[in-house]
This record gives structure tokens, sequence and C-alpha cells, in this order.
């Protein structure tokens, strides 16, 4: 008979040690059930994702366990800061061949890391045998009816983006070549999720989506749900390495929104947010996107950007 201290409820105890689970209002019960209950503030909307990270697909194989769980949080998060929302009760099911002590305990700090300051909560989760993966369901708080959403673009808007693009992929090609975990992969492997700037969009972006597909495959994503066209000034966009590849490469994790043309606007929610805010466009009546330079018209990528069955 297989020792309860050594088997699959030993590996879960292990993740939540390195937890702070602490004490919040919304969470009625966590994890040790076979549900978690949640109570949501008053006059707060849940928000939820879910993101499944797969080893060689969306991390390197062989990343270190603590690595690529902070990376499975992040990247949930984004998505939270793109609707707006501060971070609370999270999911996280874990994958992989072995799972040994030390592989559980990895995870758990990766995860208590990324988690750290942000509001998350770990409140439940599962664990299965098989390739390396981890899914994380993120949830958390926003105003009711405040949400940040993909539709609401207006013709006239300024289409703004946060941060550097290019940064992400830059990193992961640095990592690959020299294996170093370091600040200089840091872009990719645990990026920094907008969450000061989310909220502070709450009052004043018509529309807002995260930067994971690639600058010009969100942006049309955001576009199409708006019902207008987005035009992109490719000398406008702060990148790192060659613009043209920088904007197709996905994995910023950036905010991409618009806003009202209102050039202070633009500088006080840099602010707020604590992050450079750039102008690299307009909206237009129309669909789809558009790429220029110096004002005139240039073709598009073959590809905008990520899909994975492409």
């Amino acid at each position: 008979m297989a020792d309860p201290a050594s088997g699959e409820f030993a590996r879960i105890d292990l993740i939540l040690a390195e937890q702070d689970l602490g004490d919040s209002a919304e969470v009625v019960l966590g994890p040790g059930d076979d549900a978690a209950l949640l109570t949501p503030p008053p006059g707060m909307a849940f928000a939820l994702t879910v993101d499944t990270l797969v080893e060689g697909v969306h991390f390197p194989e062989g990343l270190c366990p603590e690595h690529a769980a902070r990376r499975a949080l992040a990247v949930n998060l984004s998505d939270l800061a793109a609707m707006g929302a501060t971070p609370g009760p999270c999911l996280l099911a874990v994958t992989h061949p072995k799972l040994d002590a030390e592989t559980a305990r990895a995870i758990g700090r990766g995860f208590a890391h990324g988690a750290r300051g942000t509001g998350a909560t770990l409140v439940g989760g599962n664990l299965a045998r098989g390739p390396f993966s981890l899914t994380v369901t993120a949830g958390g708080w926003v105003p009711a009816g405040a949400a940040l959403r993909r539709a609401g673009a207006r013709v006239g808007d300024l289409v703004c983006v946060s941060g550097v693009i290019g940064a992400g992929a830059a990193a992961l090609h640095r990592y690959k070549r020299g294996g170093r975990l370091d600040e200089s992969v840091r872009a990719y492997l645990e990026p920094i999720p907008r969450l000061a700037l989310g909220a502070a969009l709450l009052d004043h972006a018509h529309a807002c989506i995260d930067v994971s597909d690639g600058l010009l495959a969100d942006l049309a994503h955001l576009c199409r749900a708006s019902g207008v066209r987005g035009v992109v000034a490719l000398e406008a966009v702060p990148v790192e390495g060659d613009p043209e590849v920088a904007i197709t490469a996905g994995d910023d994790y950036e905010l991409l929104f618009t806003l009202p043309p209102d050039a202070a606007l633009v500088e006080t929610l840099a602010a707020k947010g604590d992050v450079d805010v750039t102008v690299i466009g307009r909206i237009e009546a129309g669909s789809g996107v558009a790429l220029e330079t110096g004002g005139v018209a240039r073709p598009l990528p073959a590809r905008l950007g990520w899909d994975h069955f492409a």
C-alpha cells in the first residue's frame, strides 16, 4: 500500500506550504475541499481567465519548474490587467511526469513569487501525471459594469501601448542561446502584469487587450470586436530588436488600448501605471489593421502574430 506521506496529497501540501494564504474576506473556504467557496465584495463583478502553458510550446524544455510557474501565473494576471481587474482567487493544475518533492516545492515557490503583492491567492487545483504543463485559472474583482473590454474603440481614438514591444521574444532568444536565468531574460520568463495601469484605465480607455499573440494580431482582435480599423505607425512603436519582427512576435504581455485624443491623459495614465505609455496609431472607420511608415501605407506581414493552429 502506498505511503500517504509520499503520494499525491503530500505533493499538494508541499505546493501549499510555499503560499501566503493569509485571511481574505472573499475566500470563505480555501484549499482542502472539493471546491473553494468565494464571496464577491459588494459592487464587484468576478473576472475569470485560464491559460495552459505546455513545456516545449509555451516555455522551453528543461526550464526550471519555479520559473515555469512564475510565467504561468504572470500571463494569467496580464489577462486580468487587460480587464482592469484586481487579482484574487486562483487555481493551479499541474501535470508532470514524476513531480518529486523538490519539483513540487519549486512550483509552489514560483507561484508564490508571482502572486506576492498582487492579491492573487491559491485556493485550489489539481495534480496529474503526464507531460509537464501548468494550467492557471485566475480570478479577480472589477467594479460591476466597468470592466475594460476589446469592444468599444471609437473612430478618432489614439492607439496606445505600454512598455516595449519585442522584449519578450528577444529575451527568449537570449535564453535559448545562453541558458542563463538572469535579468536579461526576465521579460520572457517573468513578464510584469500591468495591473496598476489596467486599474488606472478603468474610467478612461474605450477598449483594451493584452499583447500575447503579437501587437498586430491583438490589435486586429480589438478592432474586430469594436467594428473599427486600427492604423499603426511603425516608427512610433517602442521596440527591442527588428521592428517588423517585434510587432508580430507576441509574448510581451503589455497593454494595448485606445483613448480619446488627449496627450495629457496619456501622461497621467503612464504615471499612475508606473510604466511608459506610447501613442502608436489611431482608430479609423473600417475594419482590420493597417501599417504605415511616415504616413505612407506599407504591406502587412504575412502573419500578424501567433496562432496555435495556423
